[in-house]
């Protein structure tokens, strides 16, 4: 990608932003399979933290673990990208 076109960025933050999207459904799909496991699984542990623990090493809490840091490193990249975008603004108007 060229990192000076503004309509590069600008595409790459607007395909970010759709994966985004996807990942944030599939993140709200795993939150309602977490609240049924707990509703299962609560009376068969001894406290919260041990339930969210046995969650965490299922399929699907790994999974779950995943796609919150891909969410979270989305936003980092798409921030980062809107600040080039902001600088390039600026050079582009001669404010520096």
């Amino acid at each position: 990608m060229d990192k000076t076109n503004p309509h590069h960025i600008s595409e790459e933050r607007i395909r970010l932003a759709e994966e985004n999207s996807r990942y944030t459904g599939e993140l709200a799909k795993l939150i309602k399979i977490r609240a049924d496991y707990y509703n299962e699984f609560r009376d068969a542990f001894k406290s919260d933290l041990a339930v969210k623990r046995a969650w965490e090493a299922t399929d699907e809490g790994v999974k779950m673990s995943i796609i919150k840091l891909k969410i979270k490193s989305i936003a980092m990249t798409m921030s980062s990208y809107n600040t080039h975008l902001r600088l390039l603004e600026n050079e582009a108007r001669n404010l520096y």
